[in-house]
């Protein structure tokens, strides 16, 4: 298989996971989804990645595209790190956790 239609699959493939994880932070109603035309940026940064893996494939600005758009899809899990620290969240206790008074749960042994 040629690397050219090796890359133009990755690159779709992330492009799916992307909207599918795009889509799942817009649906929920807590934690880090971001509202209004913050969505609009995200789905045009989606387009332009779409483009240039399809329209743009042998170009060198489909390449850069690409790379961008994969170092975009790769930084996301630091993104979401980042943000998961600043965001406080009203998350019942799970199993074996306890509440104490102060509202912070601990872990039982």
């Amino acid at each position: 298989m040629k690397h050219n239609v090796m890359l133009t699959i990755a690159s779709l493939l992330s492009i799916v996971l992307m909207t599918f994880h795009f889509t799942d932070d817009v649906l929920r109603e807590g934690g880090m989804a971001v509202r209004g035309a913050w969505n609009l940026i995200a789905v045009l940064i989606l387009l332009v990645w779409l483009y240039g893996t399809l329209v743009l494939a042998e170009r060198r600005s489909g390449y850069i595209i690409m790379l961008i758009g994969s170092l975009l899809g790769s930084g996301m899990p630091v993104l979401h790190m980042i943000l998961a620290r600043t965001v406080v969240t009203n998350e019942s206790p799970g199993p074996g956790e306890t509440t104490s008074s102060s509202g912070r749960s601990s872990r039982s042994a």
